[in-house]
């Protein structure tokens, strides 16, 4: 039975006496008409929670990711919620980590310009559909967890909901929520490679219906990629008041700043005997995994600032109006050194053939402002039962973007020193990684959305949906280069929609059918535009799932088979600046199967497969490369799969782990008329491990990553430059102490 609020005590007490009362009540009637009859079973079960926290296991609750606040099970979509708990027992300390455990996603490098959090979602760019709360946040920065609740990940097209967006899916991380419990949390985190980590979690009831909720976070750790390291701290304080009367408030504040020092990751190099009529295959250069190619110099510096402020206004026990307001300021600055091979690209180059390129220097500065109001409500009409969606966002968005002045030919020719067979210092040139700004971009962009969706039951057992959105978007796009001003006005008026077909026999199991569309369009801040008004970018998806709550409600499951399929597809890199386009149609055919929740009393399991089919159908001539129709899409694996489980042993101990799996990657560019040379990223399964010993004040937790120290690539280059190995066998130990 799932709880959608921390149990009380008192109210625990209550409920079980009653029940006992009850059952006391029926046996003393049933007696008296029918002395043999057997009772049934009344079953009382319960969890160990955590003050406002809507669940301590792994499976979700109240998901508020679609605006509406429903159960998984009657979302007529495809939906991952990656809990507290599981981020907790991994030792997730960002979002990246905490995605591992989602079946159908990987990562991209930070490339061509673009720094932060790089996702593909079944095969699909998603750095556009990050949010925070159900409000866009796609700025260019690394994404922590400490102030995080949930991540949930609604799969497929989600325009309807969230406006403009991509094939793959939207990823919405939930905020901690201050509440009327009093907590505190402090969690102190040491471990291999100098890793460090303290987070607090400060909870504080200030008055009947007022309370504040601090959270804290600071990390200083160094990597088994020697001379990678991360320095991050970050701060959320909310104000939440009038909780659960007609008139709710909150006000808070992120901020979070990292100071890291970048991994460009090791290059490809040709495979043996692999130069064909088809193109050249190649693989990553075999070095060992701690071989870094950067500087002490490099850095990726990000500095966020996010407040928000809503009122929450309920009209009846169904009917309420959310708003909300954010303003948020995103500054980021990037310089880094990669790898470059010297000479031809054969079967023969090695670690001594590598040397060092200045490269990837660029900063940028994102203002947004955004207004959202929300109107829920539910009600019978014509024999119909209705849930309703009426809303409106606003969004202002400003931002500029440069590059820094590059080396000159000496200063680029005293950094590439042959790096050799281990890492070395390079010559560092005078000012290296503080350079004046040039080639300045900027982009200024108004959107309105209005949007309205119906989820009716028009017969019993069966629910139909309908949604449908309107976002009109005005935008202004400047771009210096070589001296030149390109100006650049666009205006957008885009119709999206959302539609579902849902059966439900009883309160187990649940059929459905979707389909549901997308668009981005081409003057939005993370594309390119070259002065040229393309069409949108347009997605859609058709899906058939299935979603059961088996063991008493106690595990989820669910099943999709889905098609994906984008057109017009653009461009991101800004490595790539005459290829704007970089396909005029593929698709993912794909089917997903995940579980969730608890096998036992003591055993806790959330686990995921996903089969991706992907195919390139059309390109544009004289734009894209022919040879890419019929190749699978970059960065698009025909299998991952993930699995975290853990058992309690006693009253204090618990052991647990977890494998993730990725079949095979490939990277490629997309231009000229020549065989690609397809560079390949290997499969992979990693192992980690956990134990867990616990009591009420404290705990102390031991995590092993990568427990067989497996040589895995974490993340890609599109365009097949590199790819960055994942880290090598390393022990965290955390010691927890609750008030």
């Amino acid at each position: 039975m799932k709880k959608h609020a921390p149990p009380q005590p008192l109210s625990l007490a209550a409920a079980m006496l009653m029940a006992l009362s009850n059952t006391a009540i029926a046996d003393d009637t049933v007696k008296q008409t029918d002395p043999t009859a057997t009772l049934p079973e009344v079953k009382v079960r319960d969890a160990r929670e955590r003050p406002n926290s809507p669940n301590t296991g792994y499976q979700a609750g109240v998901i508020r990711s679609t605006k509406t606040k429903q159960l998984a099970k009657d979302i007529p979509q495809a939906i991952t919620t990656v809990t507290e708990q599981l981020m907790l027992d991994s030792n997730s300390d960002t979002m990246k980590s905490a995605l591992r455990h989602v079946a159908g996603l990987t990562f991209n490098s930070g490339e061509g310009g673009r720094i932060g959090d790089n996702i593909m979602l079944r095969g699909f760019y998603s750095f556009g559909d990050l949010y925070l709360d159900g409000i866009r946040d796609v700025a260019q920065y690394n994404r922590e967890v400490f102030h995080v609740e949930q991540i949930d990940i609604l799969r497929g097209s989600a325009a309807m909901l969230f406006g403009r967006g991509q094939a793959g899916g939207v990823i919405n991380r939930v905020s901690k929520e201050p509440g009327l419990v009093d907590h505190t949390e402090v969690s102190a985190t040491v471990g291999s490679y100098s890793y460090g980590r303290l987070t607090a979690d400060v909870n504080k009831v200030l008055g009947e219906n007022m309370a504040l909720r601090i959270s804290a976070m600071k990390t200083d750790a160094e990597s088994s990629r020697r001379g990678v390291e991360t320095d991050r701290e970050g701060l959320a304080p909310t104000l939440r008041w009038g909780i659960g009367t007609a008139n709710e408030f909150s006000i808070g504040h992120l901020y979070l700043s990292t100071d890291d020092v970048p991994d460009f990751g090791v290059p490809f190099v040709a495979t043996p005997g692999a130069v064909t009529a088809t193109g050249v295959k190649r693989r990553p250069l075999d070095v060992p995994a701690s071989r870094f190619y950067g500087t002490p110099s490099d850095y990726e510096k990000n500095d966020t600032n996010i407040t928000t402020g809503s009122w929450t206004h309920r009209f009846s026990q169904d009917t309420e109006l959310r708003t909300v307001a954010r303003f948020a300021d995103y500054k980021r600055a990037l310089w880094v050194t990669q790898a470059i091979l010297v000479g031809a690209d054969t079967s023969t180059v090695n670690d001594s053939s590598v040397i060092r390129r200045s490269q990837k220097a660029r900063g940028g500065h994102e203002r947004t402002a955004t207004l959202q109001s929300d109107l829920t409500t539910k009600f019978d009409a014509a024999g119909m039962k209705h849930e309703v969606l009426v809303g409106a966002e606003l969004l202002k968005e400003k931002a500029d973007r440069w590059n820094y002045t590059a080396l000159t030919a000496g200063e680029q020719a005293a950094l590439n020193t042959t790096v050799g067979n281990a890492n070395s210092d390079p010559v560092l040139p005078a000012g290296y990684g503080n350079r004046t700004h040039n080639n300045p971009a900027s982009y200024d962009g108004d959107s309105i959305g209005v949007y309205a969706q119906d989820q009716i039951e028009f017969i019993p057992q069966w629910k139909l949906l309908l949604g449908i959105r309107h976002d009109r978007m005005d935008a202004d796009y400047t771009r210096q280069a070589g001296g030149i001003t390109t100006e650049t006005t666009l205006k957008f008026n885009e119709w999206s929609y959302r539609s579902g077909l849902l059966y439900q026999p009883d309160d187990q199991s649940s059929y459905y059918l979707a389909w549901s569309d997308s668009f981005n369009p081409t003057a939005d801040l993370y594309q390119l535009n070259n002065g040229v008004e393309y069409d949108a970018e347009r997605s859609r998806t058709i899906e058939l799932g299935t979603k059961w709550e088996l063991l008493d409600g106690a595990l989820s499951l669910r099943t999709a088979l889905y098609r994906a399929t984008k057109f017009n597809e653009r461009n991101t890199d800004l490595e790539q600046p005459n290829i704007s386009v970089l396909s005029k149609e593929r698709h993912t055919d794909g089917f997903e199967i995940e579980a969730a929740g608890r096998l036992t009393s003591r055993w806790d399991v959330f686990a995921g497969v996903a089969l991706m089919r992907s195919r390139i159908d059309d390109v544009f001539v004289g734009v894209n490369n022919p040879n890419m129709v019929g190749q699978r899409p970059r960065n698009t694996p025909p299998y991952t799969a993930n699995l975290w489980t853990t058992y309690r042993v006693g009253e204090s101990w618990r052991v647990g782990g977890g494998i993730e799996a990725k079949g095979k990657r490939l990277a490629y560019g997309t231009g000229g008329t020549n065989p690609i040379s397809m560079a390949r990223v290997p499969d992979f399964i990693r192992a980690d491990l956990m134990l867990a010993y616990e009591q009420p004040r404290y705990s102390v937790k031991l995590n092993v990553l990568n427990v067989f120290n497996k040589r895995y690539y974490e993340s890609v280059y599109e365009n097949g430059g590199f790819t960055v190995p994942g880290t090598e066998r390393a022990f965290q130990l955390t010691t927890t102490l609750k008030f």
